[in-house]
């Protein structure tokens, strides 16, 4: 039997694709990484786009971060962390923040395999990983947090032994850095699959989408200001 090769949308390398109403404008969910360095007030000492090359909103976005306010795990030092911002670009310009969470910042992964039994078979969903991401950028371990769809045990085993390869750029509280846990969706879908349909439910019942990484116990959280 000729073997058939379906690709893997996976969570943090492809475009979240939303579908708007009709008479709406089409949009297209974007991630945007920033390093970030606070002082020890949680102002934003420095901010730099992170990892790969920025898109059309970095500019723009970047300006409207540098009016945010951050609580910092320091208590008598500045901070480094990583902010992951989630934002819906309209198709004619402009863009609307979805979520922002700080963290440590992927460096390196492994993408997981898609079980060609589950690929033939049409099972498609999400798998939400509890990372435990030590200081040295190491995942010390990974559990299956939850499932959804028709993912199998083959498709979740597979995305958890995948992340325990991956390697962080770790948080710095007080110049040291901090090991964190991340709560970290793995999308699997066929080709004919919107990604819209990939979307996952964290604490206190909220509904993210496969763009967004949650991290539990923060070291450092973001601040929303009067003009958001």
């Amino acid at each position: 039997m000729q073997r058939i090769a379906i690709p893997l949308l996976f969570s943090v390398a492809l475009p979240f694709a939303a579908t708007a109403a009709d008479t709406a404008p089409q949009s297209t969910q974007q991630v945007y990484t920033y390093a970030v360095e606070l002082d020890a007030d949680g102002r934003i000492a420095s901010l730099e786009p992170h990892g790969s090359a920025p898109g059309p909103t970095t500019s723009a976005l970047a300006a409207e971060i540098r009016d945010w306010v951050f609580n910092s795990g320091a208590a008598d030092g500045a901070s480094r962390t990583f902010l992951r911002v989630v934002v819906d670009e309209a198709a004619g310009g402009g863009h609307e923040v979805i979520s922002a969470t700080t963290g440590p910042a992927l460096a390196a992964m492994t993408p997981p395999e898609y079980p060609m039994r589950d690929q033939l078979a049409g099972n498609e969903g999400m798998v939400v990983l509890r990372l435990e991401v030590a200081a040295d950028g190491s995942v010390k371990d990974a559990d299956v947090h939850a499932a959804t769809g028709t993912v199998s045990r083959a498709m979740a085993d597979a995305a958890a032994e995948a992340s325990r390869q991956w390697r962080f750029s770790s948080e710095q509280v007080g110049g040291e850095a901090v090991a964190s846990t991340l709560l970290w969706p793995v999308c699997y879908l066929g080709p004919w699959s919107s990604a819209s349909a990939c979307s996952w439910t964290g604490p206190d019942a909220q509904r993210f989408s496969s763009k967004t990484v949650l991290p539990l116990q923060p070291n450092v959280t973001v601040t929303w200001t009067a003009a958001r």
